[in-house]
């Protein structure tokens, strides 16, 4: 699709309602809104319904004969544990939903806030947010749309707003047309986000961040989401925008089956850019079962991949992803200038394909902007590229290379990765002219050559990396791949064929998560294969 047509949507995010019900039943199962009485009742809690055509703000509200007419009724009142806020399906609702802490459920009793009759309800935030939750704890929001009036069109608000929350699920929503985020989560603690659909935003689909007061935001849940089509700020001029999905000041997180796709293409920048799904100052993050393609960057500009632990990631994973055509690189281990310590991370089973096509070059890649980075273990992951597979800036401290198979038709790793552990990895060159390793004047072009001169491969004084053909099942063309992370696990592609030589070549690897990319166990104490597939023995 041309930035022209993409261009068109921000004055119609309305207009894409249906659109983005058809592509979250792609991922996640579009449900169908709820009737009234869909949402259990609780003992002693009440049901207010919002309804444009049929309301008057002067009713009590509490039936659906009486309905209440605006946004600005709900939001003059305190809600209990238990309550439910319904608006009208297929009627749109002019406003800023906003609730406090007093108004609050409990996890026994939450609130409820979501549509009833036939179809979402749209909450149109015009120029600014589509709501705001501000201390609230125990509230549920879901089967509505949001919209805004579009990231250049004046809008200046988040969809979803959530500062300094606890225990609140956000459900089966549609975000577009909102300068900054679809949903910005801002400290607080257990919010869970499923089945979202955030597109046409501007800074990203999904956010989180510390607080105002610093605080981190803790054990948050991202799953079976859509980040697609958030292009840029056009007013930050400082800093990247145009990412998908992107979670910072964080302890403790999972993001997993979400699908991130033509990101970050107007950001109004030159520098450093945006990525479809990544984490920063951030610990114990895990992204996992996600796909993440065709994402960019702004011309000239820097990044526009698929996944990324950047800054201050500590004891974070990416595991089990499929990243293809970004325009950065598949997988970004990073340290940008100022950031807090990273290390111990992990990247393992994961697939790149074709990836690095305006910079980076290559497959995964890391890069240190600051001190501060080391210790990372990236093992049986794939790389296919017409470039390199595995690039790095600088000479990064205790990084451990195992088990990977590496197709590259320039060159397999590039950079002085002197310190850098290699062993039991599968190296494929797939052109006449391409070498295994390069470094500036250094270039060996075979295994041999670089294990003879660096060590590298070798263990116990014998070579233990392998060349030649990995006997991989490949795609024809990237349209093959899968867009719904439902079927990565069942897709042909990247596995062995039965006489691979990465079959039981590859070296043990203690707490290597168990299974492989499709789901097959994978031995703790016998040899594993190469790659992301652990075939039948």
């Amino acid at each position: 699709m041309t930035h022209m047509a993409q261009k068109s949507r921000d004055n119609s995010c309305a207009l894409c309602l249906l659109a983005s019900c058809f592509l979250a039943a792609i991922v996640s199962g579009c449900r169908a809104a709820p009737v009234d009485g869909e949402m259990e009742a609780v003992q002693n809690s009440r049901t207010y319904y919002v309804d444009v055509q049929r309301g008057d703000d002067r009713n009590p509200g509490t039936t659906r004969e009486k309905p209440w007419q605006s946004i600005a009724q709900v939001n003059k009142m305190d809600f209990a544990p238990g309550d439910r806020i319904l608006f009208a399906g297929g009627q749109t609702f002019a406003g800023t939903l906003c609730l406090q802490r007093e108004d609050s459920g409990t996890q026994e009793q939450p609130m409820r806030i979501g549509s009833f009759g036939e179809g979402r309800a749209v909450i149109d935030g015009r120029t600014a947010c589509g709501l705001q939750l501000t201390g609230c704890a125990c509230v549920t929001i879901s089967e509505l749309a949001f919209v805004g009036s579009g990231r250049k069109n004046g809008n200046d608000g988040n969809g979803l707003e959530l500062d300094r929350t606890e225990h609140v699920t956000l459900d089966s929503l549609d975000v577009c047309g909102f300068r900054l985020s679809g949903v910005a989560v801002m400290g607080g603690r257990n919010v869970r986000i499923t089945h979202v659909d955030a597109h046409d935003n501007g800074f990203a689909g999904i956010s989180t961040s510390r607080d105002s007061d610093g605080a981190r935001t803790k054990d948050l849940y991202i799953g079976h989401c859509v980040v697609r089509n958030n292009p840029g700020d056009p007013k930050n001029l400082t800093n990247h925008s145009g990412n998908g999905i992107v979670v910072g000041g964080l302890d403790g997180g999972l993001v997993e089956y979400c699908l991130a796709f033509d990101n970050g293409w107007d950001m109004p920048r030159q520098g450093n850019g945006p990525v479809g799904i990544w984490g920063w100052d951030c610990d114990r993050l895990t992204i996992q079962h996600c796909i993440s393609h065709d994402n960019k960057t702004a011309p000239g500009a820097a990044d526009g991949g698929g996944f990324d632990l950047d800054g201050g990631a500590t004891r974070s994973i990416l595991q089990y992803n499929l990243s293809y055509h970004n325009h950065g690189c598949g997988y970004l281990l990073c340290q940008y200038p100022g950031a807090g310590v990273w290390k111990d991370n992990i990247c393992r089973y994961n697939v790149s394909v074709d990836d690095g096509l305006a910079n980076h070059f290559s497959g995964i890649y890391f890069w240190a902007g600051d001190q501060g980075i080391s210790d990372a273990h990236v093992y049986n992951n794939v790389v296919v590229n017409d470039r390199y597979a595995i690039c790095s800036t600088h000479d990064i401290a205790r990084l451990v290379f195992r088990n990977n198979i590496l197709r590259a038709g320039q060159a397999a790793v590039v950079g002085p990765l002197h310190q850098a552990v290699f062993e039991n990895n599968l190296y494929h060159i797939s052109s006449e002219q391409g070498v295994v390793f390069q470094n500036g004047d250094p270039v060996f072009e075979t295994l041999a050559d670089w294990a003879r001169a660096t060590a590298k491969e070798m263990l116990d004084g014998r070579m233990v990396g392998l060349t030649g053909d990995p006997k991989l099942v490949l795609p024809s063309d990237l349209t093959k791949l899968p867009t719904d992370p439902r079927q990565l696990q069942t897709m042909p592609f990247f596995r062995l064929q039965s006489d691979s030589p990465c079959v039981g070549s590859g070296m043990a690897i203690a707490d290597n998560g168990a299974r492989d990319f499709f789901g097959n166990p994978v031995p703790a104490s016998s040899r594993p294969s190469l790659g992301v597939h652990e075939p039948a023995r």
